[in-house]
């Protein structure tokens, strides 16, 4: 029985192929840093030691460099060496210590120079830690500089140990350059992500804080709006109920009408909230067509309604919904607030020119205003819906009694080309 193994997706079969993760070696590289400061400063300081040593015991046999220049050596090869516990935080000091070590050196002819060794590891820090540029600049002035005191100390032999020694230190610059710049660029990928990750978080907020106001927005016209309808028709039947039951039953009914749709809506939007997946069947949006049907409802709980209609109507859902849901919200205002009103008109122009403009006035007695029983949100949400068509609203109480809102919506005319 064979079984057969997927390919690795390639980078143009629109996956993204990740690299693989750091090894042991760069993991414990990257969890101890002084550990490992400690190692390079190892690498530079044991074989300086043992040459040291070795030095030392010639020169007792007579044989090898004069006592000045040894202590010369420890005291340039402690120096350099304690710099180097310091390579990350200050590179530059490291390639200076280095770098006078080095030139220190020069005039003693020491044939086992470990110092230009630390002008190597500095330059690979610099370039590692600060920059190309601060790397590039520092081998120019120290390499350059050691090179040219190289030549004069000893013009005759010394060029090819100027150049092999300037070699090196170039190949060190590169090396740490490459690697830094690999660093510099992970580190921009990394930062980017997290960059995006927060955007991505912010942009989740804002969504759902926008999606929260809307479904708020939407609850308060269901269940505000139709509750005061039901309230007002109910309390009309209470009144009647002995001496008319006709009319009493008649507004009953148009409860019943009233709840039933109500509830459809909040199934309706209900739904949008459920996490298990379930399916729920969605009632639709309501519409122009049913303004006739909601101010009947309207006119059945006793608000006296006149409709007014002119121009051609759009045809976009979301305009005819922002439409239907003002008018709703002006007429339930109406019916709370307004105090025997005789006429309440609801005029609504569809012009090229404005856009949509709905105006709802009605002629309720003036006076003292009633203590509001809503949810002061009514205005608040017919301007929210007025600003997603860069519209206006303006309310207000008129000189000669009853109040008026007037809202324009000129960009509706725009979602219908």
């Amino acid at each position: 029985m064979t079984t057969e193994s997927s390919p690795t997706p390639a980078i143009g079969d629109g996956e993204l192929r990740l690299p693989p993760p750091p090894g042991a070696i760069r993991r414990f590289w990257a969890a101890h840093p002084r550990t490992v400061d400690v190692l390079v400063m190892l690498v530079y300081a044991v074989p300086a030691a043992a040459d040291l040593i070795l030095g030392a015991l010639a020169n007792l046999m007579g044989a090898a460099p004069d006592t000045p220049t040894l202590v010369a050596r420890v005291i340039t090869d402690i120096a350099v060496a304690t710099a180097l516990m310091f390579r990350r935080s200050h590179p530059l000091t490291v390639t200076a210590v280095a770098f006078v070590a080095s030139v220190v050196m020069l005039p003693l002819g020491s044939d086992a120079d470990w110092s230009l060794v630390g002008l190597m590891m500095g330059l690979y820090a610099t370039a590692v830690y600060r920059g190309a540029r601060e790397a590039w600049i520092a081998f120019g002035v120290a390499g350059g500089t050691w090179a040219l005191l190289k030549l004069l100390a000893d013009p005759p032999t010394a060029i090819f140990d100027a150049i092999s020694g300037l070699a090196f230190v170039l190949l060190a610059t590169l090396i740490g350059t490459n690697v830094g710049n690999r660093r510099r660029y992970v580190a921009a990928l990394v930062d980017r992500a997290a960059q995006l990750a927060r955007e991505r978080d912010q942009q989740t907020l804002l969504a759902a804080a926008s999606e929260r106001s809307r479904i708020a927005r939407e609850l308060h016209d269901i269940v505000a709006h139709s509750l005061s309808v039901m309230v007002r028709l109910s309390d009309g039947a209470q009144a009647v109920a002995e001496t008319d039951p006709s009319a009493a039953k008649v507004a009953m009914e148009h409860v019943g009408t009233v709840g039933r749709r109500s509830l459809a809506e909040m199934r309706r939007l209900l739904g949008v909230l459920r996490e298990d997946g379930t399916a729920v069947e969605a009632a639709p949006q309501p519409k122009l067509t049913d303004l006739a049907e909601l101010i009947d409802g309207y006119r059945a709980a006793g608000l006296p309604v006149v409709l007014q209609l002119s121009g051609t109507p759009p045809t976009a859902d979301g305009v005819q919904v922002a439409i239907f849901r003002t008018v709703q919200e002006c007429l339930t205002n109406a019916l709370r607030y307004a105090r025997s009103p005789s006429r309440v008109l609801v005029d609504i122009r569809y012009s090229t020119a404005e856009g949509v403009v709905i105006e709802v006035t009605d002629d309720g007695a003036s006076g003292p205003a009633q203590e509001s029983v809503g949810t002061e949100r009514g205005l608040i949400g017919i301007a929210e819906r007025a600003a997603l068509y860069g519209g206006s609203v303006d309310s207000g109480e008129k000189p000669d009694g009853g109040w008026r809102v007037r809202v324009t919506l000129p960009q509706a005319r725009e979602d219908e080309q």
